[in-house]
């Protein structure tokens, strides 16, 4: 019974932490399923593909500032 709550609660907070992580990459001018899949690929390390990286980093808003 434990292990099934547990494995709930790590889902849920997943999920939790993917929605946070899409809505901060919306704020940054990504649509809502570019930033949904940056986000996933973020939390997992997985899925980061060239032509989706290149678009995060040509705009100037999204670049760290030095």
């Amino acid at each position: 019974m434990g292990g099934i709550i547990l494995i709930i609660v790590v889902i849920f907070t997943n999920v939790m932490i993917i929605k946070v992580a899409t809505a901060a990459l919306k704020l940054t001018g990504l649509d809502e399923r570019t930033a949904s899949f940056q986000a996933l690929s973020a939390l997992t390390g997985t899925g980061f593909t060239t032509r989706e990286s290149e678009l995060i980093i040509s705009q100037p808003m999204r670049r760290r500032r030095k």
